[in-house]
């Protein structure tokens, strides 16, 4: 059985269903449970300045990476995971930069599964929005279990309501 999950979490829907799986997995195996997001301050950048409630797009992505998090966190430890770990990592350039900085922490901590979610899209959508965990599954030696939402138009309306 596994005994240390790392776990990609991003304050959707599809990464707290993926966080439900591992949380699972963790409590029937007695493992350590990590928690990873990662802070994108390039996401922020479309911002202007002023309405910026941080120092700079780092900042505010940083500070919303935490948010993330610290909601994950008390997510797990309520499904009953003894034990929850939490780390940020920060990526600047985009999608294949964020996959290697999740592949590379749990590398190195000795997880040994990485549980992450996906939309499933698939045709234009997959095409301009990339696949996050198709990078991460190219990239990661470990086993990666995917755990895929149905996608619907509406989940992106709600994910991007509840981003505001």
């Amino acid at each position: 059985m596994y005994k240390h999950i790392v776990v990609a979490v991003d304050g959707s829907n599809t990464s707290l269903n993926a966080l439900q799986h591992a949380a699972s997995l963790a409590i029937a195996g007695d493992a350590k449970l990590t928690l990873v997001t990662v802070a994108n301050p390039s996401e922020y950048m479309t911002l202007a300045p002023e309405f910026l409630q941080h120092e700079s797009y780092e900042a505010a992505a940083i500070a919303s990476g935490n948010e993330v998090l610290a909601e994950a966190g008390v997510a797990a430890k309520a499904a009953g995971v003894k034990e929850v770990n939490m780390h940020l990592l920060v990526a600047a350039k985009g999608a294949k930069e964020m996959a290697q900085g999740l592949v590379d922490y749990a590398d190195s901590h000795g997880a040994d599964l990485i549980v992450i979610g996906t939309h499933g899209r698939t045709g234009l959508m997959h095409l301009l929005m990339g696949s996050f965990a198709e990078t991460v599954m190219r990239q990661s030696h470990l086993p990666l279990l995917v755990i895929r939402s149905v996608y619907r138009e509406e989940d992106d309306e709600d994910e991007a309501v509840a981003g505001e």
